[in-house]
């Protein structure tokens, strides 16, 4: 039997894999490869329990495998890749307003780590 919530995390990681080895031998992106250690410490959090999806170098989070067409609301929490391989975990409660920056780290466990307490919190 299928399990599409998996299979969402699934295809995450392997598309972040080929992200960060396009990014590793491109030479011409200012992305960091560091998006699969980020989708794989997500993971293993209970944000595990949201369908990921990455948008403009930044890891976000919906409680539907497609909220763009409505099934599914997305978290006002978001992971973003920033240059010299950085991850800004950051809240915003609507596309209208400023994001509001939580955390800056090097670490995708404690990227992960904090945006499962900021998602925690908001529930």
């Amino acid at each position: 039997m299928s399990n599409p919530l998996s299979e969402a995390w699934d295809f995450q990681a392997q598309a972040a894999a080929e992200q960060d080895d396009f990014g590793r031998t491109s030479g011409g992106s200012w992305v960091p490869p560091i998006l699969q250690d980020l989708v794989l410490a997500a993971r293993s959090t209970s944000l595990s329990r949201y369908y990921p999806f990455t948008s403009h170098a930044t890891l976000r989070f919906s409680t539907g495998p497609q909220w763009w067409l409505g099934n599914g609301d997305v978290l006002a929490i978001g992971i973003a890749l920033v240059p010299e391989g950085r991850y800004l975990v950051y809240t915003r409660t609507s596309q209208d307003e400023p994001f509001s920056a939580e955390l800056e780290t090097t670490g995708a466990d404690e990227a992960a780590a904090k945006a499962e307490q900021l998602v925690n919190a908001l529930s």
